[in-house]
């Protein structure tokens, strides 16, 4: 999906690195034999440069296929993307790539020609001059594009694998409230990390399977814990990105003696993000183990109580959201 087809994009090499490995290539080209010597230069030639411009042309090419187009990108991704660096820049960088690439085909094209219909050996290598001068004219304009590429390669890098496809269940509650544990005994082993941008916090995405239905399962330790308003903007507009995805937010509370924050305070927070996000949210009580039952779903990670019917009210949301989305 969408964050690992960002870890898919190549390294964005410099304009001097990409000229320096062109250049290195074409200094091997030798034409074994020919009829005459101007012959065997005009091979070389030509092959000199096809080589320079397939190798660059190419890459520029993997590189546009690679960076995702925002045209197709989910809007939780980019919304991120979008605090990160200037969208309308980075599209305007690759279709400036875009366009050196056809015009570098172009002008090989052109001096191809102009080499098959020359006749000495001195202006095969005027042709060959001013080719590879045309060139690295134009690669070296791309200088500042490439770095800026390069950098918002590293920052698509941060982004964590989030699916929006899938049915999903964000887990959100105050510090403490039992949410990893939730998380742990709904998904097991199958987690993966990652830090959520703008935040000092990583978030836990793992995977459930039943009754045939692949569901995804976040939790936000550290970001749905505490009310959005008071999160700096940046923070904010990150957080907000998660209305993007098509999702269920179950908020845990807890009740138990060990809690330290007030079932009403609790209950601030659950409206604060409902109000936000604007999603649907299950209440869900933890720690049974330890409290008086409070809410409906009563659930205690520590015995396994309360999971399955849990279990069953998220399987019953992803079956109709997967009928829906069909």
């Amino acid at each position: 999906m969408a964050g690992s087809r960002f870890d898919r994009i190549p390294t964005v090499l410099r304009s001097q690195e990409i000229l320096n490995k062109s250049f290195s290539k074409v200094a091997k080209i030798m034409e074994p034999g020919a009829r005459s010597f101007e012959a065997k230069v005009k091979k070389e030639v030509i092959d000199k440069i096809s080589t320079m411009e397939a190798i660059i042309t190419s890459y520029f090419r993997k590189l546009v296929k690679k960076f995702p187009s925002t045209d197709e990108l989910h809007p939780f991704y980019l919304d991120l993307l979008d605090l990160m660096f200037d969208v309308n820049k980075y599209k305007i960088s690759l279709s400036k790539l875009q366009r050196t690439s056809e015009n570098i085909s172009n002008i090989a094209t052109a001096t191809i020609k102009k080499v098959k219909k020359g006749k000495t050996v001195f202006e095969f290598n005027r042709l060959l001059k001013g080719y590879y001068g045309r060139v690295s004219s134009l690669v070296k304009d791309l200088k500042n594009d490439l770095i800026f590429l390069s950098e918002c390669r590293d920052n698509m890098k941060r982004i964590p694998s989030i699916d929006p496809n899938l049915p999903t269940f964000i887990i959100a509650g105050a510090p403490n409230v039992g949410k990893s544990s939730l998380m742990q005994s709904l998904t097991g082993s199958d987690v993966k990390v990652a830090t959520y941008p703008f935040t000092t916090q990583s978030i836990y995405i793992g995977y459930l399977h039943r009754d045939g239905i692949r569901i995804q399962v976040i939790d936000t330790p550290g970001i749905l814990d505490r009310p959005v308003s008071k999160r700096n903007v940046i923070e904010r507009k990150a957080i907000l990105a998660l209305k993007d995805i098509d999702s269920v937010i179950i908020f845990i509370f807890d009740a138990s003696q060990e809690s330290y924050y007030s079932y009403d305070s609790q209950e601030k927070l659950f409206n604060e993000i409902q109000s936000t996000l604007g999603k649907e949210m299950i209440r869900v009580q933890s720690k049974a183990d330890i409290s008086e039952q409070v809410e409906d779903v009563f659930i205690s990670a520590k015995k396994k109580t309360g999971i399955k019917k849990l279990l069953s009210i998220m399987i019953k949301q992803a079956g109709n959201d997967s009928h829906e989305n069909r």
